[in-house]
């Protein structure tokens, strides 16, 4: 007989408005065969049942926005890239402990890592694989001025400079060919850039239609770095189907992004909370500066739009965005006006449409692949339960326990 696995607790699944405070939750062959009232569940005497004190069940997290180089990760060990592909092996076990199942990394290794964890080598979250992120040399991945923009486009692990329309066909579509099922570009400088300023408005009209136009012929979509408000809108009037930070939009951005279904990935931990970071350099405490007031007043107004949001972290495992507190995002959320529920369908479902899996993740839905968390507390009270990794219990991917804590009860 296959293995059955019983999920008991509140459940809060990411599609109706309030949690099932007595709930079950049925795995079978790594699918959700029922969630729903513990008191209608089937039969399930031969299950393994597992649950924890005030227990919710929830989808695995999606964090939408990462990029996995392990290049300035507490488990760094050295400067090549093997070191980086190695300590980012480990980070994604910290990534899995912190609840997330899903992730949209943009860098060298999406692919290689994503087809080792596909293949059950090493331990990770799923991986859309977005590639490296596009940039005009003098940009913001214009990080060595000093090296030819060619060495620049060989050595460097998250950023790919490109000028002019030729390039960018040649760039957009050696991300493709190095695996991305995604393209990412700066549509603005950025705050952790040396030399651009992130009111910097970055491509070209001609070279935005090239780079979208390259995607939407691999069936896919463009997202994009937007910091400063003129090169935002000027990439949202070229077509690109999403926006990364979003930190300074205005009226008429939200009146695009609401027309044509644009949705908005947040990084707020870090935008709320980079003044306050140890050991960043001066020219990001310059500009980090302006950022916290601007981006609390973007996510407001994208709120009273109705701008679909999904949860992303620009974590990297560094001392000040360890891994074990991506949750912290639900709670920055909140910050700006969101309910913790809309939080949660933040770092879930919507998470899972950009992911392009909604019919397979994001939800706690039978038919749907048990992608799953416990957690111990209720966040629909106190949403800073997911903000620790030590408050989930319990990981689930496909059925299978990525991670199982002590205080999970555990009933044969």
């Amino acid at each position: 007989m296959d293995r059955e696995i019983v999920l008991l607790g509140r459940i809060i699944d990411s599609v109706s408005d309030a949690a099932i405070e007595d709930g079950a939750v049925l795995v079978r062959e790594g699918r959700i065969q029922y969630a729903g009232p513990r008191k209608d569940a089937p039969d399930t005497q031969n299950a393994e049942v597992y649950t924890c004190e005030d227990a919710t069940i929830m989808a695995g997290f999606i964090d939408a926005h990462i990029h996995l180089t392990g290049a300035e990760s507490v488990h760094r060990s050295g400067d090549t890239p093997y070191d980086l592909l190695l300590t980012t092996v480990r980070d994604l076990s910290d990534l899995v402990d912190a609840g997330v199942t899903g992730v949209r990394d943009m860098s060298a290794f999406g692919r290689p890592l994503r087809d080792a964890i596909e293949k059950g080598i090493i331990k990770g979250p799923r991986i859309m694989v977005g590639g490296r992120v596009l940039s005009i040399s003098s940009g913001h991945c214009d990080f060595d001025v000093h090296k030819p923009v060619s060495q620049c486009n060989e050595e460097d692990l998250t950023g790919y400079m490109m000028d002019g329309p030729e390039e960018c066909y040649r760039g957009v579509r050696r991300q493709f060919r190095e695996g991305a099922e995604f393209i990412k570009i700066c549509a603005t400088g950025g705050v952790s850039s040396a030399i651009d300023d992130y009111n910097d408005q970055e491509f070209s009209e001609e070279e935005l239609k090239v780079i979208i136009g390259e995607a939407k012929r691999h069936n896919t979509y463009v997202t994009a770095h937007c910091t400063g408000t003129a090169g935002t809108k000027a990439a949202l009037k070229a077509g690109i189907g999403c926006v990364e930070h979003g930190v300074m939009l205005d009226e008429e951005c939200c009146q695009i992004m609401k027309e044509r279904n644009v949705p908005l990935v947040t990084t707020l931990s870090v935008a709320l909370g980079l003044s306050d970071m140890q050991g960043l350099p001066p020219h990001m405490m310059r500009k980090a500066q302006g950022v916290k007031e601007a981006a609390m007043r973007s996510f407001r107004m994208a709120h009273e739009y109705g701008i679909t949001v999904a949860l992303g972290t620009d974590y990297s495992n560094s001392p000040n965005t360890p891994f074990s507190e991506i949750g912290r995002e639900f709670y920055s959320l909140t910050r700006c006006g969101y309910s913790p529920m809309e939080a949660i369908r933040a770092g879930t479902v919507n998470g899972a449409k950009l992911m392009r899996r909604e019919k397979d993740i994001g939800t706690v839905e039978a038919g749907k692949l048990a992608d799953l968390v416990l957690v111990e507390g209720n966040p629909l009270n106190d949403i800073q339960v997911l903000a620790h990794a030590d408050n989930v219990q319990l990981v689930m991917i496909g059925g299978k326990i990525q991670k199982e804590a002590g205080g999970v009860r555990h009933e044969l």
